[in-house]
């Protein structure tokens, strides 16, 4: 009786690993990161050479706050691309592009996140309010958008502050170009904020 019992579980065992191994593959997972901008070795931006910036992580709603690349296909309607993520949360990305092209085109002393403990002279902070695809007339476009506030980090006051906007046809409808324009809006925003913080660091 024991010997029989044996003999239906493992047959039972077979055919439920077989029935597993019928079972569809889910669609591979595909991790970008926003296109590196092109190397200055001259800085573009010039007289803060004395001077550190601690750029925070900005706020951003609940639906943004996520590694999804976003997009809005029609009207107030948000999707996220299937089977495509950032390689961290979209305000991470963000603030990681800022803080590299600060470095590659600016004079500060230091540029880090508020995660790296640097008594910067000031700090930059905000809320990414747009950091998706949108269609306009029928045509793909980056939008990202940055509610900028630059503090004095020894007063804690507000220096200024400041909206900035950019958006970027995609050349295409595929995930790699989104993921271009992308990069090509966040060199352009990002070159924005920078030049705006130089212009008003002093105030």
């Amino acid at each position: 009786m024991r010997r029989k019992f044996r003999c239906i579980l493992a047959v039972s065992l077979v055919s439920l690993l077989g029935a597993c191994s019928i079972l569809p593959e889910s669609d591979p997972l595909i991790v970008y990161q926003l296109p590196a901008a092109h190397e200055t070795v001259v800085p573009s931006f010039s007289g803060l050479s004395a001077k550190t910036l601690s750029v925070f992580t900005p706020y951003a709603g609940s639906f943004l706050d996520s590694n999804r690349i976003a997009v809005a296909p029609d009207g107030n309607r948000l999707s996220v691309y299937e089977g495509s993520r950032w390689n961290d949360f979209a305000p991470v990305v963000f603030r990681n592009r800022l803080i590299r092209d600060m470095r590659r085109i600016s004079d500060l002393k230091a540029v880090d996140n508020e995660r790296e403990n640097l008594f910067a002279d000031y700090q930059l902070r905000g809320d990414l309010v747009d950091f998706q695809v949108v269609y306009r007339n029928e045509q793909p476009t980056v939008v990202i958008s940055f509610e900028a506030s630059l503090v004095n980090s020894q007063s804690g006051r507000v220096i200024d502050s400041r909206h900035f906007s950019v958006a970027e046809p995609v050349d295409g409808s595929q995930v790699p170009e989104v993921v271009q324009a992308f990069g090509q809006a966040s060199s352009r925003i990002n070159h924005d904020i920078i030049q705006w913080v130089y212009r008003v660091a002093d105030k």
